[in-house]
Order: structure tokens, then sequence, then C-alpha cells
């Protein structure tokens, strides 16, 4: 049953392939807002800084330290409104993240709210901040791979949770546990396969990387290699949602 609910989820997906693309953009299109929004703070900050008048003296070493005594006087008197401008920047970044996968990922679910997928969106973030926040004492004491292992399992629990509650497919945790975990775990199992093999060459070609040229091909091939585990996720996350609707409608009908 495993094996044709998974077959029927990739062919749901190739026949929505597009989705798959829509998705790229706007994490695109979040990711330079969110750059624009920082570099409007750094403008800012520099504007302010470069109204400050002071005195050529004539000698380097001498301007280096009015320079260097201006901007430490500068940053103790301006960094809470910086900070205050960084945090407010993130903070919206934060919600245009959350509103945009919202809008673009119920897409892939036909009949589902925009409002819901926003709403178990912020509480799987809530939820899983509010773990790692808590674990860090656990690991800063001494037991990291506990700390590793809980915060894991917990992104899994509140993956399965939220994928469910997306798909209108709640009832499958109470009829159809041991199939919709092991159908999401293999998913997942199977995209984290593919960014660690990503990641295992990235680390091979850097550590290998003798000049300027070198390290620049390498970044650059860090942002296409990016580009692609996006395009896997949004691709496996599609096939999952198809995926649990059909286990869903297999349900339903059994019923």
């Amino acid at each position: 049953m495993l094996e044709n609910i998974l077959r029927q989820g990739f062919t749901d997906a190739h026949r929505r392939f597009g989705l798959i693309f829509l998705d790229l953009i706007w994490k695109a299109v979040w990711l330079i807002g969110t750059l624009v929004g920082l570099l409007l703070v750094f403008v800012w900050f520099f504007a302010q800084l470069q109204s400050v008048a002071w005195q050529d003296t004539g000698v380097s070493t001498t301007n280096v330290w009015i320079a260097i005594t201006l901007v430490r006087d500068f940053w103790a008197a301006h960094q809470a409104a910086v900070f205050t401008a960084v945090t407010a920047v993130l903070l919206l970044s934060a919600f245009g993240w959350l509103w945009l996968e919202a809008f673009f990922h119920s897409r892939m679910v036909e009949g589902r709210d925009t409002k819901l997928f926003f709403l178990s969106g912020a509480a799987r973030t809530a939820v899983l901040a509010s773990t790692a926040a808590v674990l860090s004492f656990v690991y800063l004491a001494g037991a990291p791979v506990i700390a590793v292992v809980i915060l894991v399992a917990v992104a899994f629990s509140l993956t399965v949770f939220e994928t469910v509650i997306r798909t209108d497919s709640v009832e499958l945790l109470g009829t159809d546990l041991i199939r919709v975990t092991g159908l999401i775990g293999l998913l997942i199992a199977f995209e984290m396969m593919i960014g660690a093999s990503f990641f295992v060459i990235l680390v091979a070609g850097l550590s290998t990387a003798a000049r300027l040229a070198d390290v620049i091909v390498m970044f650059t091939a860090a942002a296409v290699l990016a580009v692609i585990l996006n395009l896997v996720h949004s691709y496996l996350l599609l096939v999952r949602f198809s995926a649990i609707r059909r286990m869903r409608g297999i349900f339903t009908t059994l019923r």
C-alpha cells in the first residue's frame, strides 16, 4: 500500500511541476527583500556616520586613531537604534517568510486556506524555537547528543502534525499512524541524504581549494547546489502533500 501511495504521490507531483519553480521564485524574492532591508539599515548607519565632522590633522596615524575613536563613540551612541532597526527588519522578514510560504504552499493542496497554512507554520516555528531555546541549556550542560536527538525528534513530530493538518488528514494519525510517519520519514530521509551528499562535496572542494579562483568557483557551486536543494525540497514537499491526500482518500473510501 505504501509503495502505491508513493507512486501516486510522485505522479500527482509531476502533473503540477510548475508549483516547484514558483516555490523557488518566492524564496528568491524573500531573500532579496531581506538583504535590501539590511542594506538600507547599513546605508542609514553609514550616512549618519558621514555627517559627523572631524578635522584632518595631516598625519595618517593620527587620522586613523581619530576615525577609530569617532566610530567607537558613534556606535556607542547609536547601537540601540541600529539593533532596533535590524531586529525590525528580521521580524518583518520572518513574517514575510511565513506568509509567502503559507500563500504558495496552500496552492499545493487543493481546497486549503492560506490562513490555516500561516497559523500552522507560525505554531511550528514558535514550538521549535522554544524547544531549541530550552535544549540549549541541556547542550551547554554537557549533553549535546541528547539535546540534538530530542530536537530532531521534536522537529520530525512537528513536521508530521503540520503535514496532516495542512492536508486535512488528522484522522490518519489514529487509523494509520505507522504508514503516515513512515511515508513522511522516508521522504525526509531521502532529502537529507541528498543534502548531506552535497555538503560533503562542498567541504571536499573547499578543503582542496588553494587559489582565490578555486574558492570563487566553490562558492558559485555552493549557490547552484543551494538552488538545486531548494528545488528538491519543493518537489518532495509536493510529493508529501499529494501522497498524504491519496492516503486520506483511500481511508475515506474504506471507511
